[in-house]
């Protein structure tokens, strides 16, 4: 099959062959479906995209990538921001 549908169905089947027995991808659906019912409208999984919306492929892929970007900068700065409490609170 060629075109935009092989494109998605090679995706999904590499997520389920490769992935889905991961603990790292297991906890970013979690949180996948987490912000998605946060942020109803502004936050779409790559799945949520390509299934009930009529966003091509390409353009669906490109904002999954840019919301992972943001959401990955925003985990390592809470990340950054709870490392320095907590050695402020361990030098008083």
């Amino acid at each position: 099959m060629d075109g935009p549908t092989a494109n998605v169905e090679d995706h999904a089947f590499i997520q389920m062959r490769d992935k889905t027995a991961s603990k790292t991808f297991r906890a970013k659906k979690k949180l996948d479906h987490l912000l998605e019912a946060a942020l109803p409208g502004f936050y779409l999984p790559l799945y949520t995209m390509v299934t009930f919306t009529r966003i091509p492929y390409a353009a669906a892929a490109r904002r999954a990538r840019l919301q992972d970007r943001i959401v990955y900068c925003g985990l390592i700065c809470l990340s950054v921001v709870l490392i320095v409490l907590l050695l402020r609170s361990m030098a008083h």
